[in-house]
């Protein structure tokens, strides 16, 4: 259902946060690296940037939704969430003390191709921070009576009669576009979840978080030499249970026509269209384009669909590349009588778009406002978010993702567009009540009408 909750703890003073945003902007989001690995495997990435004395550390952790085999949906997030449930020298309430008395982050999460724990402390406290982020990432004690709760919590308010009708589209869009064999297409529920045991979560976490499955970036203002040994003090005695690197891989299942399913969402007075297209892996040859090409047609569909139609108040498509699951979305919520009219002007602009192609005014204009998402970096966090080792591998390629928008002209342009925008192909899921959308639901070819249980199988 929708993902879990993640565990976050953000007590940063107001007033230094606006420091750190003042203090961090240059004009290089991607810094020269100093990279080196401990004795045990754990590779440390030095990322420097900024002026101010703060220390970001974020463990990306080679684990996601990726690495769960059937019955174990949402076992990833449940155990990157428990990390903040306690350790074996901070207990949850002492946790959140430490952090409140230092005026530190910290946070955990886990999506589909990877784990994040990530803190970020003043120098002043960084080797409180390092024996508070060792004692969460190594030591975790996983109560039990805390993760009922929380499960509790996840499954009362994930019900699919519960969900917003975006999430609902969400969670059977990825089932009908990645399939139930597939990990991408697998969700949790209440029967399957409720089974997950402590047990599970311990050997989970045994198997998947291991010095050799998990890369150190520390970004900021960084004493290297001070770091290292408290890396080593704190890490370098970490070892492996069950081996070094236990990462998963999987192949994106193809969409080669026009597949339509639907969702009922009682009571509704919106529907909600989600399509799904294959997008380029993270940093394919085709992603500077790409992304060039999937901001222009986003801007087609708002053009056309919300502007000229006046059929909603927003259309968007979205890549996600630094999740890497190799699907791009566009997704817009609409009034019932006029979803079937979307669809057909959704199609319009996409075979206009295919057809057409792209401007040299709106090469330019997407090419701007790319590359200022890019540079546009306030923290330490979100420079090691941009030089992620799970996601970008090769990291001089990386550095060059500037320089390769700069690149892409309109025949590069064009030629992406008719690679990935392709109008014959796309696998669409509907949210809304049947009852009051039947006259147009009879319209739509070979519709597949997903029941609510349809997600209760592991296969």
């Amino acid at each position: 259902m929708k993902k879990i909750f993640s565990f976050r703890i953000f007590l940063l003073l107001p007033a230094f946060i606006l420091l750190l945003s003042a203090g961090t902007e240059q004009k290089n989001p991607f810094p020269e690296l100093e990279r080196y690995k401990l004795k045990n495997g754990l590779e440390v990435i030095f990322a420097d940037y900024g002026n101010l004395p703060v220390t970001s550390i974020s463990f990306f952790i080679n684990v996601g939704k990726k690495s769960e085999t059937p019955g174990q949906q949402g076992l990833s997030s449940l155990t990157a969430n428990a990390l903040g449930l306690g350790s074996d020298k901070y207990n949850r309430i002492d946790l959140g003390r430490e952090i409140f008395r230092t005026g530190a982050r910290l946070s955990s999460s886990s999506n589909e191709n990877f784990t994040l724990l990530s803190g970020e402390f003043l120098n002043r406290d960084i080797d409180k921070g390092m024996d508070i982020l060792s004692s969460v990432l190594l030591h975790p004690v996983f109560p039990q009576q805390d993760i009922d709760e929380q499960r509790g919590y996840e499954i009362s308010q994930n019900k699919p009669s519960k969900m917003d009708i975006g999430d609902l589209a969400d969670e059977y869009g990825n089932y009908f576009a990645y399939g139930i064999a597939h990990p991408l297409g697998r969700h949790y529920y209440a029967a399957q979840y409720l089974k997950l045991t402590n047990t599970q979560i311990k050997e989970f976490y045994n198997f998947n978080y291991t010095p050799g499955n998990t890369k150190l970036v520390v970004s900021g203002k960084t004493d290297h030499a001070q770091m290292k040994l408290l890396i080593e003090k704190y890490f370098g005695a970490w070892t492996a249970a069950y081996g070094e690197v236990n990462g998963a891989s999987y192949e994106i299942p193809a969409i080669k026509t026009k597949e339509y399913a639907f969702v009922q969402k009682d009571s509704s007075k919106q529907a909600c269209l989600q399509w799904y297209k294959k997008a380029p892996a993270a940093g394919s040859k085709d992603v500077a384009a790409f992304m060039l090409a999937n901001d222009v047609f986003s801007d087609h569909l708002g053009k056309e669909i919300r502007e000229k139609d006046g059929f909603t108040y927003g259309i968007y498509s979205t890549f996600r590349e630094s999740q890497n699951d190799e699907m791009y979305r566009s997704k817009t919520q609409i009034r019932n009588e006029v979803m079937f009219a979307t669809m057909a002007a959704f199609d319009k602009v996409l075979n206009d778009f295919y057809t057409n192609g792209a401007t040299e005014v709106e090469l330019k204009k997407f090419k701007t406002m790319l590359k200022v998402s890019i540079n546009n970096r306030e923290e330490p966090a979100d420079v090691a978010a941009l030089i992620n080792p799970w996601v970008y591998r090769d990291y001089s390629k990386r550095q060059q993702i500037l320089a390769e928008i700069d690149a892409v002209d309109i025949p590069a342009l064009n030629k992406a567009i008719k690679k990935y925008f392709t109008p014959d192909c796309y696998k669409l899921i509907i949210a809304g009540d049947a009852s009051l959308l039947n006259d147009q639901l009879t319209k739509i070819p070979k519709l597949q009408k997903l029941e609510w249980s349809v997600i209760e199988k592991d296969q």
